[in-house]
């Protein structure tokens, strides 16, 4: 029998934005582990959030509608409010077709079959009642508690309240046991057969007074600060090291180069080309988690020259072992890379043969992405020989070119104002594009006949996604994308019929690509979510699919918006990141991902599985804070490592100032999930930097 460990289950109270402990994300269930060597609580996923409340469709929206609300897609709908114009072309218009929830009072329970439940009081976003404390409780399980299912609300035969509901199995009689307390502080219990049924059955019957609902210990959690503490239960020593490979700091633990031979009877150039290529010999570091990550290594040059010229002149000695000492390869991006850099792409690209590293963003100048620089709205890109040098830190800012100003046509002859939002760099048919969002000057009225606040000046809501490729000379080579005149000119990027990609209102951006199984896809923002169409590359500015939804935001922590999608394969999936929450200090990374290379039609939303929580937030990074991160982009640095490439918020003193690029190393978990806030001395512990090849001659 495995050791058991002691989990707690438990919210915060709530503080402030700034120390990303609002009440969408401490009205949340949090879990901490008892340490078994100090007996104190330490908070996993930095003491954030992990199983969240999922939005409630409205009554009024139909299923086909609803199909992309995978967390509540075992939840009834509630409310009669009317719904938006998004359900007749069958999605979801987040918070106002749905309601947005959040928990209080979570506890933790083991079901018959050995996963675990979890039951809460719901409440409404940020805390207040929503009515379903009156008589019911929130019910949800887990294999593992990484990742959930919500079965919805079990129903009582009460009206009296549901206050810090519990569930238990009891065996002696095989049922589960309820309690609860009502609005007067009275014990109440019911009792199920199958608690999982009862999520979707009538009112369970009140059997009357019980004991209390349960404990909770008498103690300080230091390591927690303010919480509202649940109840605590036993789990193995198993499952213990899952969640801590989950939502515990991942760090290097070692270093190694396998050892290698080399023949004593070589000679001259073939000598020489054995030792050239132990030069490209590779380390492997070893992390807490089990995982394994490859680097390269910059070897000694002077030993590896005199090895070389020992092997090529036959003084190697069969027998006897040479050693090379190295040093591993880690380059430390400047923090911030790109100051009002916001959106940002990194794109490793081959220019007729040369490797050249292009950096593409949204100029956000104080805060302004619509129409920074007293209207001098541009379209920043750098090129440079490494990713470094795109750096403002290396004078990447004074190296920018401005491949679209303010007044420049698109296709259709009309003027682009404003935005140039989110640009993207892919190649597409053959040829360099650049995917983004211009707007225009706002008409005098909106669709709906109302004063347009933005008339004669840029207006966000014009703006719909574009693209503009690179041209090529007779021969197929490509022109250098520094100059400006050697792009085509802009092209709205328009549905099947040759309509506007959003059918409910004007915009569209952040539009991705995504390739699987020969198919291509473009993946964007509209409606306040992620939509995917597929397209042809030979002809990309025109779908051949209908868009359809596919990533909503269902939690208080993604809450209004699902955005900036980029998708990268990685083991036989397709990783899909985007950004939640709203613009700012808030903003944070979520996650969804498909089956690769199996045909599977990304067009469905059954077809991607949405994590719970984020995967990257606002928290400490190599000791300070960055708040509001988000909008990320996979790229490859020089070396072929996944690089992740985002922004996050300037913010001063209650100050914002904008958004500011940063790059980072990706670290992909033992459980097979990429890790985006691993931080410098996490990739690499200085006392694994230096290494030793060991030669055996033979």
């Amino acid at each position: 029998m495995s050791p058991a460990y002691s989990l707690l289950c438990y919210t915060r109270i709530p503080t402030t934005r700034d120390e990303a402990n609002n009440e969408d994300i401490a009205l949340s269930m949090h879990l901490a582990l008892r340490s078994q060597t100090t007996g104190e609580w330490m908070p996993l996923n930095e003491n954030y959030g992990i199983f969240f409340a999922a939005a409630v469709p409205r009554t009024g929206v139909t299923a086909a509608a609803r199909r992309a609300c995978t967390a509540a897609a075992r939840l009834a709908a509630e409310g009669d409010d009317p719904v938006s114009a998004a359900v007749a072309v069958d999605a979801v218009m987040p918070d106002v077709d749905t309601a947005l929830k959040s928990l209080k009072d979570p506890y933790l329970f083991r079901l018959r079959d050995g996963r675990f439940g979890i039951v809460a009081t719901r409440t409404a976003r940020g805390g207040e009642a929503d009515g379903s404390e009156r008589s019911s409780f929130l019910l949800a399980v887990s294999r593992d508690l990484r990742s959930y299912t919500q079965l919805g609300m079990v129903r009582l035969d009460t009206a009296a309240g549901v206050r810090r509901p519990a569930v238990d199995w009891d065996g002696s009689v095989e049922r589960y046991v309820i309690r609860w307390q009502d609005d007067e502080g009275a014990p109440r219990s019911a009792f199920a057969a199958d608690i999982l049924a009862a999520a979707s059955s009538e009112p369970l019957a009140v059997a009357g007074a019980a004991g209390e609902p349960y404990e909770t210990a008498a103690v300080r959690y230091p390591a927690l600060g303010p919480i509202v503490p649940g109840n605590v239960i036993d789990i193995t020593e198993a499952e213990a090291a899952a969640l801590i490979a989950r939502f515990g700091r991942v760090y290097n633990t070692g270093a190694s180069v396998r050892p290698f031979s080399l023949p004593a009877d070589l000679r001259d150039g073939e000598a020489r080309d054995a030792v050239r290529a132990l030069g490209h010999a590779t380390a492997t570091l070893s992390y807490s988690d089990g995982s394994t990550a490859n680097r390269a290594v910059d070897w000694n040059a002077d030993q590896l020259a005199a090895l070389a010229d020992d092997a090529a002149t036959g003084r190697l000695k069969p027998g006897e072992t040479r050693r090379i000492d190295g040093r591993v390869r880690q380059t430390v991006y400047p923090v911030p890379f790109a100051v009002e850099r916001a959106d940002p792409s990194v794109f490793a690209w081959n220019f007729n043969g040369e490797p050249l590293f292009l950096f593409i963003a949204t100029d956000d100048t104080d805060g302004n992405c619509i129409d920074p620089n007293d209207g001098r709205t541009h379209m920043p890109l750098r090129a440079a020989a490494s990713i470094i040098e795109l750096s403002d830190a290396a004078g990447g800012r004074e190296r920018e070119i401005d491949l679209l100003k303010r007044g420049d046509l698109n296709s259709e002859g009309r003027a682009m104002t404003g935005c140039f939002w989110a640009p993207e760099l892919h190649v597409i048919g053959g040829r360099l594009s650049v995917l983004f969002m211009p707007c225009f000057d706002g008409e005098p009225t909106d669709p709906d006949g109302s004063p347009n606040p933005a008339a004669g000046r840029p207006d966000m809501w014009t703006g719909s996604c574009h693209i503009m490729q690179l041209k090529q000379d007779a021969d197929g080579r490509d022109l250098d994308p520094r100059e400006k005149a050697n792009w085509d000119v802009p092209r709205p990027i328009l549905d099947p019929d040759g309509g506007p990609l959003n059918p409910v209102q004007r915009i569209s951006l952040d539009m991705t690509v995504i390739q699987d199984s020969g198919r291509w896809y473009y993946a964007w923002q509209q409606v306040g979510s992620v939509w995917i169409a597929s397209f042809d590359p030979a002809r990309p500015d025109r779908l051949t699919s209908k868009p359809r939804q596919i990533v909503v935001p269902e939690f208080a922590w993604d809450n209004l918006i699902a955005e900036g999608p980029n998708a990268v394969v990685h083991k036989g999936r397709i990783w899909l990141i985007y950004s939640g929450s709203l613009v700012g200090i808030d903003y944070t990374t979520g996650l969804a991902s498909a089956p690769a290379g199996q045909r599977a039609d990304l067009t469905d939303p059954a077809v991607w599985t949405k994590l719970d929580y984020p995967l990257q937030k606002s928290g400490v990074y190599n000791g300070e804070w960055q708040l509001g991160t988000g909008h990320g982009m996979w790229s490859r640095d020089e070396d072929g490592n996944l690089i992740y490439v985002f922004h996050n918020a300037e913010y001063d003193n209650g100050r914002y100032g904008g958004r500011d690029a940063q790059v980072r190393r990706v670290h992909w978990a033992a459980d097979g999930m990429p890790i985006l806030d691993m931080q410098a001395d996490e990739e690499l512990n200085p006392a694994y930097a230096c290494i030793t090849m060991e030669i055996a001659v033979r």
